[in-house]
């Protein structure tokens, strides 16, 4: 019989990221697991260590910091709004640095026994371009990853003028 204590659940802090954690809410209830939250976030590209954000009746504040505390604030919001609707969260993390890496990293660490993870579908140039965190992390992974697809609509695919 296969035992599940542990569950980590990744999250984007969106709806999608709502429809894996009630995914991950199901296997939970089936194995008496507690689940915990990791939310990764990156800082822009362009920004420095030394960038300061400002504004009219703002303090100077350094821009990692702000950004830090902004998701921290967006995670407890969504955490707080989870267990509102009954989900059984243990714990949760927010993490800065590269999502797949840092979800593998947590992963190791917490001694996990599976991941939900939720998965945007992307294939083709996208795929190409930008990546898959979900791939990344699935090959990497020190236990089993189950993939949520997004629960959002299809994209609309607009045919070529003068295609037959």
């Amino acid at each position: 019989m296969v035992s599940l204590n542990k569950i980590l659940v990744p999250i984007d802090l969106s709806q999608s990221g709502a429809h894996v954690l009630a995914e991950a809410q199901l296997f939970a209830s089936t194995f008496s697991a507690t689940i915990d939250l990791v939310y990764v976030w990156s800082p822009p590209a362009l920004a420095t260590p030394e960038s300061v954000i400002t504004g009219v009746g703002v303090t100077e504040q350094p821009l990692l910091e702000w950004l830090r505390v902004s998701a921290t604030e967006l995670l407890s919001k969504f955490e707080s709004d989870a267990r509102s609707a009954g989900v059984p969260i243990r714990e949760s993390f927010c993490d800065l640095g590269d999502p797949a890496t840092a979800i593998v990293e947590r992963a190791a660490s917490g001694g996990y026994d599976l991941l939900v993870l939720g998965t945007q579908g992307r294939t083709g140039l996208s795929h190409l371009l930008l990546g898959s965190v979900a791939e990344k992390v699935v090959r990497r992974a020190p236990c089993p990853v189950l993939t949520v697809r997004a629960n959002e609509p299809e994209d609309e695919v607009t045919p070529i003028q003068g295609a037959q």
